[in-house]
């Protein structure tokens, strides 16, 4: 779910979160499951709200074959590997297309062994790992996983906060990105401090004076370490997932994020409640958005995807852009609408 310049370091208690309504996805809860459904606009059909924390059903099996006149039901082969282990999977396979969060494998050698040859797809869920495949995609090819990937450095250039930033400069594309502020002397307080790695909100802080800077991000500032910010306040958060080959853009789903935040709209995540009933999956890209989106892709192939805010005059504050498949679409896109993105994955393959 994505983390953005309002998102700070995660919980470790997310049984507490659920119960204030923080998006922690970690562990199913006793909430009716109207996630399957479908529906863009997270309801069932019947008027019951889709929950971001519903218990896990028990996955359907498919009688293949019969043995002594009884038949034998067998889990289907698994089509797509989310990678590494990141506790969806109760989540991912009540997509009903085969998709497994089980495998541990994060970075380095050995390079895990596909099921079966040319079967399955192996995709990241952490940005390390979205770097790895890129880089190791030969060796990965030919321990029989389909990929979709780009060089490692393709991946790093938007996965990484440092580098989406000198990429955006490079492509003249700094007004759609938070202003930043080369050291704590200039900056604009309040203002955001990120470390230029981190998932799940960690590593990012508001900060209200250097003297607070210095206490999260050491007394001598690295700005090779960290990044100041803008604070872009607003209650509503939008994470948008991108299905790309080669800078060509095959799929976009969007979810919309609501909290309950005071009148400032200033806050970081996961330290707010999130109104879960006003959660939004939807198709409703502005034209505008999807050609800024588009220049930051170019060269790119995989899944990613971009978390932001929207400013009064209409346009993009993109917080970071996750190189990776991000926990808006493994966990909260309806998951109907989640299984037809990852069967489009597959078609471009034949």
């Amino acid at each position: 779910m994505p983390s953005t310049s309002s998102k700070a370091q995660a919980s470790a208690d997310t049984s507490a979160a659920s119960r204030s309504g923080k998006r922690a996805r970690d562990e199913p809860s006793t909430s009716e499951d109207a996630g399957s459904s479908g529906c863009e606009n997270g309801d069932d059909g019947n008027g019951v709200r889709r929950s971001g924390r519903e218990r896990s059903t028990v996955e359907r099996y498919v009688p293949s074959s019969v043995v002594n006149g009884k038949k034998v039901r067998t889990r289907a082969p698994p089509r797509f590997h989310i990678t590494p282990s990141n506790e969806w999977q109760w989540l991912v396979k009540k997509m009903n297309i085969s998709v497994r969060n089980t495998l541990e494998w994060r970075t380095g050698t050995p390079l895990p062994i596909a099921p079966s040859p040319a079967s399955c797809w192996l995709l990241p869920c952490k940005d390390d790992t979205a770097v790895q495949i890129g880089t190791h995609a030969e060796g990965l090819a030919a321990n029989g996983w389909k990929l979709l990937t780009c060089p490692g450095p393709n991946v790093a250039r938007i996965g990484n906060k440092h580098n989406l930033f000198q990429h955006a400069k490079a492509l003249g594309l700094l007004a759609h990105l938070p202003q930043h502020y080369a050291t704590p002397v200039s900056a604009k307080y309040p203002c955001m401090l990120k470390a230029h790695a981190g998932e799940h909100g960690q590593g990012i802080y508001i900060v209200r004076n250097e003297k607070e800077v210095a206490s999260k991000a050491g007394a001598s500032y690295d700005g090779s370490q960290w990044l100041l910010q803008e604070l872009c306040a607003g209650r509503i958060e939008h994470a948008t997932s991108l299905l790309v080959k080669d800078g060509e853009v095959h799929d976009a789903i969007v979810t919309d994020y609501e909290y309950d935040c005071d009148a400032s709209g200033v806050y970081v995540w996961p330290h707010v409640e999130e109104l879960q009933d006003r959660r939004r999956s939807h198709e409703d890209i502005p034209a505008a958005h999807m050609t800024v989106m588009k220049k930051f892709v170019a060269g790119f192939s995989g899944i990613c995807n971009f978390n932001y805010k929207v400013r009064p005059d209409g346009g993009m504050c993109i917080f970071e852009v996750n190189a990776r498949v991000g926990a808006d679409l493994a966990c909260d896109v309806p998951r109907r609408r989640a299984a037809k993105l990852f069967a489009k994955l597959d078609e471009l393959h034949k």
